[in-house]
């Protein structure tokens, strides 16, 4: 008879029970704040996308008691309404963080649920940032245990893990306790759901904001007293999401002792996320980076280009699925597409994943041509990586190549205070006036001194209060 698994689910809530905001140092408090005001900036970017509004007509048909903000819009709706269209909105772009252990995107799961439920509670800044820091260690101990075995079965990390790290934020944001707390990640592990064959449509936004309201709505049922099992991470989950054939079998998949053990402090959000500085996805910018570089450095033209091409991990080409792009969401996950883009445009930005200039004639020529593989290096040594080798083919018969380990905005390459500054600003004014979008950064960056999130809020309101639609 095997020995009953090591009670992951329990350990994991016991340990954001009794974690203390006090207890959330300034240095993880400030990196916890970055983050979320990363999240709001491309949250009000993204309010204007398709996927967002239909997912605000839905929550308008369907009516919910006015709770909660809608960012982005004058609406208000019932807070896990609010954590779904904030949470989509907020993927919307694929300009949000992103994070290595998890293999996914960390805040725009947690930030969407907890600005509800702290809204409709009336809790101040102080208190979210430490419940983000508390989901962000549950996060990463979740992607210690699983990924990356999880990731290669097909499984979008931010939607199945983070349904459970934003299930834990809740939860210390309320004080849940350890015993409702555990049934809030065991409710929420059976709320974990999303398929990376769904990269390029809107359906990925939507996992985004389903993980948020999913881990939402378990800490509220939990605290009503909806009960779930004890070891649903360590059993349930694991069991259910392993896969045969693909690394150990059950009983090898996950170390839940190892994972846990790590648990802060020091939190691990002290080192903070990896903050995009393209709106596309992650596994393009090493190589969106490196053209860019290599074009400046060389003087390229685009009229001088004849071909391009490109050499990553599995992980990145399996998941950059669209050779060629049609739409602006095919072409985020487009190495193609964002490689001609950057010699076409020399910069890779929102204006470039507008539909109506995805299908340019320059940009067309240059995706047909491309030629986009495997790097066998990488996929002996390191098949999630990140890394990618990128070239030219000039008319004039040269070659040129760069390679790129390590994206702008990784946490060993971080932003600056200004940059990060300035992408909220850019983000913020697609829904904002100037003068409206330098008022929310300085007040979302002030978080911590917030006794209610009402004044922050109410600064992502359009000057006209009008209707993203």
């Amino acid at each position: 008879m095997s020995a009953s698994p090591w009670p992951a689910t329990r350990a994991l809530a016991e340990r954001i029970a009794r974690t203390a905001a006090e207890e959330i140092d300034p240095a993880s408090l400030g990196r916890a704040r970055e983050a979320v005001t990363d999240t709001v900036g491309v949250t009000l970017a993204g309010a204007s996308e398709p996927c967002a509004r239909i997912a605000r007509r839905l929550a308008r048909e369907e009516g919910a008691a006015p709770r909660a903000s809608v960012i982005g819009t004058g609406e208000r709706t019932s807070p896990t309404w609010a954590a779904l269209l904030n949470g989509t909105a907020g993927h919307a772009l694929d300009f949000d963080d992103v994070d290595h252990v998890i293999l996914g995107h960390p805040s725009v799961t947690m930030t969407p649920a907890l600005i509800a439920l702290a809204e409709e509670r009336g809790l101040g800044g102080r208190a979210l940032l430490a419940a983000y820091a508390v989901g962000f260690e549950t996060l990463h101990a979740l992607g210690r245990a699983v990924i990356p075995q999880h990731y290669r079965r097909g499984f979008h990390a931010t939607a199945t893990l983070g349904a459970v790290g934003t299930a834990a934020a809740c939860a210390h944001l309320i004080g849940l306790g350890a015993v409702r707390t555990r049934h809030a990640l065991s409710l929420s592990a059976s709320g974990a759901a999303g398929l990376t064959i769904n990269f390029g449509t809107m359906t990925k936004p939507f996992h985004a904001g389903q993980a948020a309201r999913a881990g939402l709505l378990a800490a509220r049922l939990a605290e009503a007293g909806f009960t779930a099992a004890e070891d649903a991470l360590e059993t349930g989950f694991t069991s259910a999401l392993a896969a045969e054939g693909i690394g150990p079998g059950v009983e090898g998949f996950a170390d839940w002792e190892g994972a846990v053990g790590q648990w802060g402090p020091p939190w691990d959000i002290a080192e903070g996320v990896c903050v995009k500085i393209h709106p596309c996805c992650a596994m393009t910018h090493t190589g969106i980076d490196a053209m860019l570089e290599l074009c400046r450095r060389e003087g390229i033209r685009a009229e001088e280009v004849e071909g391009i091409e490109a050499r990553v991990s599995p992980m990145a080409m399996r998941i950059l699925r669209y050779p060629v792009a049609t739409t602006g969401l095919e072409g985020k996950f487009s190495m193609p597409f964002c490689l001609a883009s950057a010699v076409v445009d020399g910069r890779v930005g929102l204006p470039q994943f507008e539909d109506d200039r995805v299908g340019r004639p320059e940009v067309a020529a240059l995706q047909e041509g491309a030629i986009f593989e495997v790097d066998p290096e990488l996929a002996e040594k390191d098949p999630e990586s990140h890394t990618a080798e990128v070239g030219v083919r000039l008319r004039d018969g040269r070659r040129l190549r760069a390679r790129e380990e390590r994206a702008r905005g990784d946490v060993d390459l971080p932003l600056s205070h200004e940059e990060l500054r300035e992408k909220f600003v850019e983000c913020a004014e697609v829904r904002l006036t100037p003068e409206g979008a330098a008022a929310a950064w300085d007040a979302w960056w002030s978080l911590e001194a917030a006794e209610t999130l009402d004044a922050p809020l109410a600064l992502l309101c359009p000057a006209d209060g009008g209707e993203a639609d």
